[in-house]
């Protein structure tokens, strides 16, 4: 819900031109179609877009305390807004309208900066201490939401995208060459770095204070415990706790005073959700189940959703996505990326929500159950290859010759040959995108780049009490869940002005998932997700409980070699940016042939998302919505390769 844009002023006497947030607030209007708010002082200038979820008349931004000394703008929702509501009314405060926004003045009037503490909820938060003349930056625990800053020479820019701090004019566009390896490796920047200089993400479970003459600084209010209870449950308690737990938080996540909807895949996640929602206390209405069909979709897939909404008694929608033309549309997927983010699964996400704002406005999905309860396949390998580790070391090299290349690539083979000392060499390798070889190259032609599994290394380091298992999930949970899944739903929904929740992240069942034990979660044989399946087996069919983990259903890749053509005339063009970072012959390789970039699919889509994103943001200064195509931003139809 919602988006920020603004400045804090740290030097007396600057001048403020107020276009600069008109600019910025132009930036993310499609984050608020609904109404825009602004504050202004001699220190701050904040601008704010609204997407109206609950209290649809009364909740317009910024809203204050009593007196006016606190102004509040909220990106995002406040879950448990109701039980602080009533505390801060036990304790003698006023409040003027049923917004959850408003709950937060009155929380820093009460607590400070110990307030964050206290949200359980997805958000980015601004507050405006007009006394102190200090802004307060927040982001939630886990990272739904983003907020990303700039030093600048006479304060700080801020916003809940990147378009709005590049939009000011205040930053300069220019790219972070040391991050591209990164990016190429992992489909996103690790924080707190992005591929912009001088722009940084604040960390989730963070506050930032800016005051007068001051850095910035950043403290850290939530993480993951880093000492484990690692308590090894019955299978049965463990899954009726879960089961309180998740039905507790939808019941929480549905409340709107729009219409709600689930995207209900038919997988485990998805259905645990549609389950829990039907049991719900506090929604309004009962919520919708959409389900996405391509034209080339299982039907397997709609199926599955249909049984399970015929057995809850849920209505349910399929959406029909129309495949338009693929060329017009990199234009925008490349503006929703933002950072960018190379994840194809972002077309789809946006084709649902775009289809999924005909009926709702809140959009409920599965993101993070892999995370929590051990649904990737690399847990289970993981745990397979943990029996290779228990073998006299004699024994493991003999059997070297005979795995490697049939069982796992020798990058692979190599890490899991150390496991005696750390997961952390196998995990890596099992995140990266590139061989060692490519990493080499890159490394090679991008001198200074930065190390990609940095911020692995520094969170195995602190997680090494955890059980291997959990250790791995916990890492995901840290990296890939926020920088890439958690970013790409934002952009996505965001981008079709609808919002995205994530009932599997509540404060209370994430702690509960990282307190028990792996082999609670997984059993011995491995399972994926056997705390969940049980917890809802007594509300799906036994089909859906043995049901094949899928990804995200998209055409994408048929797409993407249906314009192989034009698509390598855009990476090998003679003014292409990738062209002149990248090492010619890596290139040349992955473009030679449909057949070389099948195989290369990933790091084919992420070059071309890198490029497009530098043609919009770095050299054409394309913040707002692009209105061109792939022809004219690119010029591709009249281009030719250089020799």
């Amino acid at each position: 819900m919602c988006g920020i844009a603004g400045i804090y002023w740290s030097r007396a006497g600057v001048s403020v031109d107020e276009q600069i947030v008109n600019r910025m607030k132009a930036a993310i209007q499609h984050r608020g179609p609904d109404s825009d708010g602004r504050h202004r002082s001699e220190f701050a200038d904040v601008g704010f877009r609204r997407l109206s979820i609950i209290d649809l008349g009364g909740g317009d931004q910024p809203l204050s305390n009593e007196d006016g000394s606190v102004q509040c703008f909220l990106n995002g929702e406040i879950y448990n807004y109701l039980e602080l509501r009533k505390e801060l009314l036990a304790r003698g405060h006023t409040f003027h309208t049923s917004s959850d926004t408003e709950v937060l003045p009155h929380m820093y009037e009460e607590y400070g900066t110990e307030m964050f503490q206290k949200l359980n909820g997805m958000f980015a938060i601004c507050l405006i201490d007009i006394k102190k003349q200090r802004v307060l930056l927040a982001r939630d625990r886990f990272g739904v939401k983003q907020l990303y800053y700039s030093e600048t020479r006479n304060g700080v820019v801020f916003g809940s995208e990147m378009k709005p701090l590049l939009a000011s004019g205040l930053v300069n566009a220019e790219i972070d060459e040391s991050g591209i390896l990164a990016y190429l490796t992992l489909f996103y920047c690790p924080e707190p770095y992005t591929l912009v200089k001088g722009v940084r993400k604040l960390p989730a479970g963070s506050w930032m204070m800016l005051e007068a003459e001051r850095s910035p600084e950043i403290h850290q209010y939530y993480q993951v415990a880093t000492v484990p209870q690692q308590v090894e449950m019955d299978i049965e308690a463990a899954s009726e706790r879960t089961r309180e737990l998740l039905w507790r938080s939808v019941d929480l996540q549905l409340q709107a005073d729009v219409p709600v909807g689930i995207s209900l895949s038919g997988g485990i996640d998805s259905s645990a959700i549609a389950c829990a929602a039907m049991h719900s206390q506090l929604s309004k209405t009962k919520p919708i189940a959409l389900t996405i069909h391509w034209p080339d979709t299982s039907p397997d897939e709609v199926e599955s959703a249909r049984e399970l909404c015929k057995h809850l008694g849920m209505r349910h929608e399929v959406l029909e996505i129309p495949v338009g033309d693929f060329l017009d549309e990199l234009p925008l997927l490349g503006w929703i990326s933002d950072e960018p983010v190379a994840d194809p699964a972002t077309y789809s996400q946006y084709c649902i929500a775009k289809e999924a704002a005909k009926y709702v406005t809140v959009l409920l999905g599965g993101a993070g159950g892999d995370e929590l309860f051990g649904g990737y396949g690399i847990y289970k390998l993981s745990k397979k290859y943990s029996v290779y580790e228990r073998l006299p070391k004699a024994l493991q090299n003999g059997l070297k010759p005979i795995l490697s290349g049939s069982w796992m690539d020798e990058d692979s083979m190599s890490a899991v040959m150390e496991y005696r000392n750390s997961r952390l060499n196998w995990h890596s390798r099992a995140k990266s995108n590139l061989s060692n070889r490519e990493q080499e190259l890159l490394i090679e032609a991008i001198p200074g780049s930065r190390d990609p599994f940095a911020n692995f290394q520094r969170k195995f380091k602190e997680y090494q009490h955890h059980d291997p298992i959990n250790q791995q999930m916990i890492v995901d949970f840290q990296t890939y869940l926020p920088e890439q899944i958690l970013t790409m739903m934002d952009r996505a929904t965001m981008a079709a002005s609808i919002e995205g929740r994530v009932p599997f992240l509540d404060n209370s069942l994430v702690d509960f998932a990282f307190s028990i034990s792996a082999k609670t979660k997984m059993g011995k044989t491995p399972e994926a997700k056997r705390i969940l399946k049980r917890a809802i087996s007594r509300d799906v069919s036994p089909t859906i409980l043995s049901r094949k983990k899928l990804g995200m259903p998209s055409p994408f890749m048929s797409l993407l070699m249906q314009n192989f053509a034009v698509i390598r005339r855009i990476i090998l063009s003679a003014d292409s940016y990738v062209r002149s970072v990248l090492p010619e012959s890596w290139l040349q390789e992955i473009t030679a042939s449909e057949t070389h970039a099948r195989e290369h699919f990933r790091s084919l889509y992420a070059i071309l998302t890198l490029e497009i994103w530098h043609k919009l943001f770095i050299r054409e200064h394309i913040y707002e919505r692009p209105k061109v195509n792939c022809s004219e931003l690119f010029e591709v139809a009249s281009s030719t390769l250089s020799k």
